[in-house]
């Protein structure tokens, strides 16, 4: 048995939460007798749309190992992400089919895996080619969008793809994208350089999401219009961002943000391939001193380096919402998004809870900062970090 007392994370009053192997058995309200100091808040384990990889181990790598992906996903548990989505970049389809693969076995050789795991990402390789809008995509892999070929990747995922991010400016996107949706996936915009009327037809034809809108697009844009403020300003999107500190700078996050509301925005970590490696260059990719991960030798971001944590603490002050708000960016609305029950702390509900200590001055405004994840019996932190495996990359 394992007892909680905390701030619920919806009505923010003080909860205690029971909870026994892998089911909460209780969940008493305690009142909203404010604490001195630090408060605690109890929510449902985060969700992470879009990670990646860590260590220089990539999702993508068609060298990818059953026990890097294990990993990996334990490395996501101490960073309080009980549901991730692991995301593949683009790359030539024979490397995503071989990383597919292995996804997949690992999915299904391990059972605590499969409870994690709530679908795949592919962040292309349907995306625009065009530098800037590509980002860090390698352009040489960047692809039309062709039936057969997403077939054939779903079919060495084992149907586990749920997400597709994809440029609809591409000869035949609109139809692919209407025919990802008959299949029950949800479809993207992102590096995308698509003008007003192809954006629309894409939210007509069905996609709902724009990927970490205000990135993944050319540094040199019309005031407007563009892409950046067409996607903004549809109400039929939902947007995920990247609010490491990095990615956005408030004052765009605070603006996106109000433009579409606490109900329509899904935090994700973007960690990269890179994320949790030592300073150094990697290939293509390096990590610099701040911890900014980049395309060397170009100002693109390539991929994020920080926990959802850190993208909540940002939210939360560019912002001003309240910590209920906050924290459904990273759990209701993820659910939402993906047609699933919203996750829930009450008795019978998975035993899969995060504590966050929520501090607040008068100079940094709220700092939230995960203190555990618990999964069952199971308890991660951020200080035990699993180590990384034996096949990791090391700088050059």
């Amino acid at each position: 048995m394992c007892s909680l007392v905390a701030r619920h994370h919806e009505s923010g009053l003080w909860t205690r939460v029971e909870t026994r192997g892998d089911v909460i058995v209780a969940c008493e309200t305690l009142g909203a007798t404010a604490a001195d100091g630090d408060e605690l808040w109890v929510a449902p384990g985060l969700w992470d749309l879009q990670t990646n990889g860590r260590w220089g181990i990539s999702f993508s790598d068609p060298g990818l190992k059953v026990e890097q992906v294990a990993a990996i996903a334990e490395a996501n548990l101490a960073l309080g992400a009980t549901t991730i989505f692991p995301t593949l970049i683009t790359a030539p389809l024979d490397d995503l089919e071989n990383a597919l693969r292995v996804l997949a076995r690992t999915i299904e050789e391990r059972p605590e895996l499969a409870r994690q795991v709530g679908g795949i990402h592919l962040e292309g390789p349907w995306i625009s080619p065009l530098d800037g809008y590509r980002g860090a995509h390698p352009r040489e892999a960047v692809r039309v969008p062709v039936w057969d070929d997403f077939q054939r990747l779903r079919a060495a995922s084992g149907g586990r793809i749920a997400i597709v991010t994809l440029a609809p400016e591409h000869p035949g996107a609109l139809g692919f994208i209407a025919r990802l949706v008959d299949a029950g996936v949800v479809v993207a915009i992102g590096h995308t350089a698509a003008d007003a009327p192809t954006l629309r037809a894409a939210v007509a034809a069905g996609a709902t999401l724009s990927t970490h809108l205000g990135n993944g697009i050319d540094a040199n844009l019309p005031r407007h219009p563009n892409a950046i403020w067409n996607q903004a300003a549809d109400d039929n999107l939902t947007a995920s961002f990247i609010a490491d500190g990095r990615h956005l700078d408030v004052a765009v996050l605070r603006v996106l943000a109000r433009a579409k509301g606490p109900r329509r925005i899904i935090l994700v970590s973007d960690a990269s391939p890179l994320a949790g490696a030592a300073t150094g260059r990697y290939g293509d990719w390096e990590v610099e001193r701040d911890g900014r991960i980049v395309v060397a030798g170009t100002p693109y971001l390539a991929g994020a380096n920080e926990p959802l944590d850190v993208g909540l603490t940002n939210l939360a002050n560019a912002t001003g919402w309240s910590i209920p708000d906050v924290l459904a960016t990273a759990t209701s609305n993820p659910a939402r998004l993906l047609g699933v029950a919203s996750p829930r702390i009450a008795p019978g509900e998975p035993a899969r809870l995060v504590v966050l200590r929520a501090a607040r001055s008068a100079d940094a405004g709220v700092r939230l900062r995960l203190a555990s994840t618990h999964v069952g019996d199971r308890v991660f932190t951020p200080d035990a970090m699993p180590a990384a495996p034996s096949r990791a990359l090391t700088a050059r």
